[in-house]
């Protein structure tokens, strides 16, 4: 988005001086010349992002394989919290469960 804003306020400013020197210039007969010389200045300006987007390389399968590293090394992070939680939920069962039995030993 930064970029867009940039650009069309890139685009405004230049419009916005190009108008200020036409209306500064005292003779006009060489305002023609301003205005072709301005106009290719604009198309230029206005072409170069769209050459810079097709110079860049943007390779899919590099984006593929860094969100699926991180999905993977997510997953194992989640599934060593899972495996921790279920022995800690396993023992303290177990302890439990000694404990109800060594007080029905008891009151027998």
């Amino acid at each position: 988005m930064e970029f867009m804003y940039n650009y069309v306020k890139n685009i405004c400013v230049f419009m916005l001086v190009i108008t200020l020197i036409l209306n500064i210039f005292p003779d006009r007969q060489y305002i023609k010349y301003i205005k072709l010389f301005a106009g290719l200045l604009l198309i230029i300006s206005a072409i170069t992002p769209i050459v810079n987007l097709g110079k860049q390389r943007i390779n899919i399968t590099d984006i593929i394989n860094k969100y699926y590293s991180k999905e993977i090394t997510m997953d194992s992070d989640i599934s060593d919290s899972i495996r921790e939680m279920q022995t800690k939920v396993y023992e303290r069962v177990s302890e439990f469960n000694e404990q109800t039995t060594n007080k029905s030993e008891k009151n027998k």
